[in-house]
């Protein structure tokens, strides 16, 4: 009889919102951890023996990178597989391709396009799924990428609570006009989990969607946390504590007038400039997932300046999904003794075939 993989939702990282705060913190303080322990020169084998699929139909320089590179300090092993390497979507089904890329391996991270697509080869999966951004109007999210904004920013301002940060999101915050903008999503998501106050600045078109307002205010209910809509990156720079930018416009977007129909609208009000970073507090930190564009979202004065956290956050990103793939996989080891069965019964069989 064929098996049905039963994982609770928050075994995936599918969505910020399958977990809550302390789940969430959790993976910041791990991750954070195991960043100390790795520049202390120990990176401790905590996935060993243990295989990631990257399965990835986009393009990618900071995901794929740091979870390959993350399960190799982890003692792990991570396998690359383009969309177009596997028979995804031609010959196979994608509850045929999950299942058989779950049983073996034991995590996928997926960057295939739509939420909903992933969510389909989670619910086929027998082993953890990963998020690693998907691009539409409806669920799209990046949540990987809010682990190593968080990283940065508790690093900057260590002994800040995080109910007592103000940020600012400045660009386009509306999936419903392009599909564009999982950052911005799941950086309201995570604000208000947190209790955080958001400041959504965006253009006349591209606001927040109702549905991410009202669920922004679903959790303050409990979080506390406070949401503003402006159209204007000034209106409450002076209590700014960080200021987060995104691309204005995107490789691998083809459809036809894609940059022509954004760039009038956000440039150059809404790049990020030394004039707005200087009405801002003293110790503001500016931060942009990359890639991004320079003097475009940020100018290179601000982008190479003394408030810029890009180059510390896409480095966070090693660091986040060391954590997330810590918290999701880490087993206890078998004991010696099953050690000791297993090698025992295999090195006895191996021996009496070579004496044969």
């Amino acid at each position: 009889m064929r098996k049905k993989p039963n994982i609770p939702r928050n075994r995936h990282f599918l969505k910020l919102t399958d977990f809550t705060r302390e789940e969430l913190q959790e993976i910041i303080d791990l991750s954070m951890m195991l960043k100390e322990a790795h520049y202390a020169g120990v990176d401790l084998p905590l996935l060993k023996n243990k295989s990631l699929a990257i399965l990835f139909s986009e393009l990618s320089t900071r995901t794929r990178i740091s979870f390959e590179t993350a399960m190799t300090q982890l003692g792990g092993h991570a396998l690359y597989i383009s969309g177009k390497t596997i028979y995804m979507g031609e010959h196979e089904t994608m509850r045929d391709t999950s299942e058989v890329i779950s049983r073996m391996t034991d995590a996928a991270v997926l960057r295939i396009g739509k939420h909903e697509t992933m969510e389909e080869y989670a619910e086929d999966s027998f082993t953890p799924v990963i998020d690693g951004c998907s691009q539409d109007s409806i669920e799209g999210t990046h949540p990987t990428q809010l682990i190593a904004d968080f990283i940065t920013m508790r690093e900057h301002l260590p002994d800040t609570p995080w109910e007592d940060m103000t940020i600012l999101r400045v660009g386009d915050l509306n999936l419903d006009l392009d599909g564009f903008g999982m950052v911005g999503r799941a950086l309201s998501q995570m604000c208000a989990i947190f209790g955080m106050t958001y400041i959504a600045c965006s253009p006349e078109g591209m606001e927040m969607p109702q549905r991410d307002i009202d669920a922004y205010n679903e959790i303050a209910k409990t979080s506390g946390a406070k949401i503003y809509l402006t159209d204007d990156p000034y209106k409450y720079i002076d209590k700014v504590d960080f200021i987060f930018g995104d691309s204005f416009y995107f490789a691998g977007y083809d459809e036809e007038g894609f940059k022509e129909r954004r760039m009038p609208k956000l440039f150059p009000k809404y790049t990020i400039d030394q004039k707005l970073v200087d009405a801002a507090k003293e110790n503001v930190g500016v931060l942009h997932c990359m890639p991004g564009h320079r003097d475009v979202e940020l100018t290179s004065e601000v982008w190479d300046g003394p408030h810029s956290l890009l180059f510390e956050e896409a480095e966070n990103r090693l660091h986040a999904q060391k954590g997330i793939l810590t918290w999701l996989l880490y087993e206890r080891q078998p004991s010696e003794e099953l050690i000791k069965y297993h090698k025992g019964r295999i090195e006895n069989f191996l021996e009496h075939r070579v004496n044969r």
